[in-house]
């Protein structure tokens, strides 16, 4: 019988655990409470909206030359602005080269038509006077030679020579007074006064800039060309500024290719009289080019997207919901969107510290 006894023991602990077990009574199921977040708003309304591409570049004059000499010789006369920095303007003289031996090649020219001249007008009155002997004289058809044709084609030809030999010894002494091609400024000079120079393409006397317009290459993604007007038919305005600094431009052309590095495409921005307003060739400038207008368009605080393409939509119950939206252009400020929302819906502006789908919300504020 002892041996029995823990064995009966554990049997009725078991029952009565087993017991409690089954008759426990089952928790009531509550659900947790939800917090209401305190929230601020915006009233999204459609409206047509004014876009706008910025971008950077350098401003660089639209035309700039290297000055070659055409002539040699030695220079004798240079003007007082004719240095880096200098001023000048339309065929002003910026240096002489000695115009003696071209004064002299122009005068042995001269000479020389003046002679094949008084050759023509002897040839042609020996070929009249052959001509009348013939018709009195002669029978038959005469020859070429006869009638002195060679020779008077011969004695033309010997003035149309002297007379190219004439132009070009006077283009040459014209080109002893190298002179401005435009309105400008001196960038380099490589000669000075005294200097004997020779005719090098490849070493130009100096280095100018036109001062009438100037133009700055802006870098575009491609996507931001759809923001821009034709500019064939729209030059659009242009604002151009550095520091505290700020000039007017226009929007003239797209250049024709895609940069194959940078998958860049560049808009040019022209400047009229840009030296006479401060601004200086090299300088690094911001631009902002005034876009096309887009009807029906929603424009949010760049901080009410949450990722890349969702807003935070209130409904009629109070409750938030995530909404995606079609984003036309975003920056640092703003975003644009061309679809997405409707008319009079309320986005949060507010941060969501942990969001959850359909939470509660009490609007605070409705800017």
């Amino acid at each position: 019988m002892k041996r029995f006894l823990p064995i009966l023991i554990l049997g009725v602990a078991a029952a009565i655990v087993a017991a409690l077990i089954i008759l426990k009574p089952e928790p009531e199921a509550t659900l947790p409470e939800q917090s209401t977040a305190s929230i601020e708003v915006l009233i999204a309304q459609p409206e047509t909206v004014q876009l706008s591409v910025s971008s950077q570049g350098t401003v660089l004059p639209r035309i700039e030359s290297d000055l070659a000499v055409e002539v040699s010789g030695r220079i004798i006369e240079m003007a007082p602005s004719f240095r880096p920095g200098g001023r000048f303007k339309a065929d002003d003289v910026l240096f002489r080269i000695d115009p003696a031996d071209y004064e002299a090649a122009r005068a042995t020219r001269a000479a020389e038509l003046a002679n094949a001249e008084l050759g023509l007008a002897q040839e042609e009155a020996l070929a009249e006077q052959a001509e009348a002997d013939w018709a009195a004289l002669g029978e038959g058809e005469p020859s070429d030679l006869t009638l002195r044709k060679p020779q008077l084609t011969q004695a033309r030809a010997l003035v149309a020579s002297a007379e190219a030999a004439l132009k070009k010894a006077e283009r040459d002494l014209e080109r002893t007074e190298i002179k401005a091609p435009y309105n400008g400024l001196v960038l380099t000079k490589n000669v000075d006064l005294g200097q004997y120079v020779t005719v090098n393409p490849a070493s130009p006397a100096a280095r100018v800039y036109s001062t009438e317009s100037a133009e700055v290459r802006l870098p575009l993604a491609q996507r931001e060309v759809f923001f821009l007007d034709d500019p064939e038919k729209i030059q659009s305005p242009v604002r151009l500024f550095s520091g505290d600094q700020e000039w007017a431009g226009r929007f003239t052309r797209f250049e024709a290719t895609i940069d194959p590095t940078s998958r860049l495409i560049y808009a040019v921005v022209e400047i009229e009289n840009p030296f006479e307003k401060g601004l200086r060739r090299g300088l690094f400038v911001e631009a902002e080019i005034t876009g096309r207008s887009i009807d029906k368009a929603y424009v949010l605080p760049r901080y009410a997207l949450r990722g890349s393409n969702t807003v935070y939509v209130v409904t009629d119950d109070q409750t938030l919901v995530t909404r995606e939206v079609e984003i036309l252009k975003t920056d640092r400020r703003q975003a644009v969107l061309s679809g997405g929302l409707e008319p009079g819906e309320q986005v949060t502006t507010s941060p969501i510290a942990y969001f959850v789908e359909g939470m509660p919300v009490e609007i605070i504020s409705t800017p």
